[in-house]
């Protein structure tokens, strides 16, 4: 059963209120966003978002907040709650938003009294953003329940190749030694020369760069593919153009196999999750074979 702060429970409860919903905001960079839908900013401290509370964080009136009714579900699809804001620039650029910034961005939306904001805050609904879709004068984000994340699948298929990701938990990998910083020879988009780079075909290849400098600093794409004399090709173009003298951090790749990369490329058999030899089907539906 929720309990409201006794100074929001008395003012809910009066005929006339002057309550607003705010929405607060916080991108995997950890900066923090508020926008309102009262007329007036609103200066709130001690918010919790994604888990952790926020320090003092200005509430928007600009460029504005709209969200449509909230209907929670008991089941795990993902409730009809968008917001809708106006697409002036100041929050929600195209850059951002294409850059992938704003992907699983932590948020809650609650309702306070803006008239006085001593009387606490009514939090509604926590999450993260999904789909963000940009109109010609607007953006409009999902807004997905916690859960939400229940819907994904649970446990682990029978593979061939590694069940894990390269240097999380499972895998266990420290990266260091297979992380090389380099600078830009060759502009392109999608397809970039770092002539520096000296290490041999395809051991980027599923890798990640990272840009360093240049109008893409601090986005990070796969590579699709790696050959010698320091060749790349992203499995996504930039939004910027890379120029000449961007720098980047290339990070070593891994195709997942266990001979190729796990034992030979990093030494790390013993983390392998995948089971290369299983039987296939012909094989355990062949009749046993008579021994004479």
């Amino acid at each position: 059963m929720k309990t409201l702060p006794s100074g929001l429970a008395t003012h809910v409860g009066q005929v006339v209120t002057t309550l607003a919903y705010a929405l607060g905001v916080k991108r995997p960079d950890g900066t923090v966003y508020g926008l309102t839908t009262s007329r007036l900013d609103a200066t709130i401290s001690g918010v919790v978002i994604g888990g952790a509370a926020t320090g003092s964080v200005v509430y928007k009136a600009r460029p504005g907040l709209a969200v449509t009714n909230i209907e929670l579900t008991a089941g795990l699809n993902v409730d009809n709650l968008e917001l809708t804001t106006l697409d002036d620039g100041t929050i929600f650029t195209k850059a951002d938003v294409l850059e992938g910034r704003w992907r699983n961005s932590a948020f809650l939306l609650f309702r306070y009294n803006w008239a006085n904001l001593s009387d606490g805050i009514d939090p509604l609904i926590a999450g993260t953003f999904g789909e963000i879709s940009l109109n010609r004068n607007t953006v409009v984000a999902e807004l997905r329940g916690l859960q939400q994340a229940l819907q994904q699948g649970m446990g682990s298929p029978s593979t061939k190749t590694c069940r894990a990701r390269l240097g999380d938990a499972k895998c266990r990998k420290d990266l260091t030694a297979f992380r090389f910083n380099d600078t830009v020879t060759t502009a392109g988009q999608k397809t970039f020369t770092a002539s520096a780079v000296s290490q041999g075909t395809d051991y980027f290849t599923e890798g990640e760069v990272l840009w360093l400098t240049g109008a893409n600093a601090g986005v990070a794409r796969k590579v699709q593919a790696y050959t010698t004399g320091g060749v790349f090709t992203l499995a996504e173009a930039m939004l910027h153009g890379v120029l000449i003298g961007d720098t980047f951090r290339a990070t070593a790749g891994c195709m997942k196999r266990l001979a190729e990369d796990c034992v030979t490329k990093f030494a790390n058999a013993v983390n392998f999750l995948g089971e290369p030899h299983r039987p296939k089907v012909n094989d355990l539906i062949r009749p046993p074979e008579p021994n004479v």
